[in-house]
C-alpha cells in the first residue's frame, strides 16, 4: 500500500496527470508584491461646508421616515450651554436625563475607537457602528476619539468632528443625546452617546 502510487481509476497517478487535464493554462503575471500608501495630502473642506455633507449617508430608514412623519435629515437637536458645544439633546429628552448621560448613566455597552483615524474615515466608522449598535437594541455608546495632543496642528480634529456627525450628520435619527464622557470614562477625549431605540 505504501510503495502503489495508482489512483481510483487504477491509472498511475502522476504529477503531469494534472497538467494534462488543465491542458493550456498559463502561470498569471504577479504584480508588485506591495502596493505603495497613497501619500498625497488631503485637501481640507472649503468654509462653511457642513459636516453633513462630507459624511457618509446612512443606509437604513427608521419607521418615522418611511411614515412621513420625521424628515431624512433627523431630529431637531439643543444645546442646553451655549459654552459646551460637545453636549446636545434631540427634542423631548429632558435636562434630568442629559444630567445622567454626563454622570455614565447608563453605563456604555459598547466603544467606538477612533484613534488615528483619518477624518473622513472616521466619519465613515462612527455612522456604521451606531447604526448597526441601534440596530441591536444597544442604548448607550462610548465613542473615544481622544483630545487632540498629538495632532500635527494640536487640534483635536475627531473631537471637534463629533457633535456635527451626532447632531447633523446622516445618523442623527438614530441618536437621542450626546455629553462629554466623565473623567472616569475619558473626560473630553471621549464622548458618550444615547441611543433611540429600535424601530420594530
Amino acid at each position: 500500500m505504501g510503495g502503489d502510487s495508482r489512483g481510483p481509476d487504477g491509472k498511475e497517478d502522476r504529477p503531469e496527470r494534472f497538467a494534462d487535464l488543465i491542458g493550456e493554462a498559463r502561470p498569471i503575471r504577479r504584480g508588485p508584491e506591495r502596493i505603495a500608501p497613497d501619500t498625497r495630502r488631503t485637501r481640507r473642506p472649503p468654509a462653511g461646508r457642513s459636516v453633513a455633507a462630507e459624511s457618509p449617508r446612512c443606509t437604513t430608514k427608521t419607521r418615522a421616515e418611511r411614515e412621513g412623519s420625521v424628515d431624512a435629515a433627523g431630529p431637531r437637536f439643543r444645546w442646553p450651554d451655549p459654552d459646551e458645544p460637545g453636549r446636545a439633546a434631540a427634542s423631548g429628552v429632558s435636562d434630568a436625563r442629559l444630567a445622567a448621560l454626563a454622570r455614565g448613566e447608563p453605563e456604555p455597552e459598547e466603544r467606538i475607537d477612533l484613534h488615528g483615524l483619518r477624518r473622513d474615515t472616521a466619519g465613515r466608522v462612527l455612522v456604521g457602528r451606531i447604526e448597526s449598535a441601534r440596530a441591536r437594541g444597544l442604548r448607550s455608546l462610548l465613542v473615544i476619539h481622544g483630545r487632540g495632543r498629538r495632532s500635527p496642528t494640536g487640534e483635536a480634529v475627531l473631537r471637534d468632528a463629533v457633535p456635527g456627525w451626532l447632531s447633523g450628520g446622516p445618523c442623527a435619527r438614530h441618536v437621542l443625546a450626546f455629553t462629554p464622557a466623565p473623567d472616569r470614562l475619558g473626560g473630553r477625549g471621549a464622548t458618550l452617546v444615547l441611543l433611540r431605540r429600535p424601530d420594530r
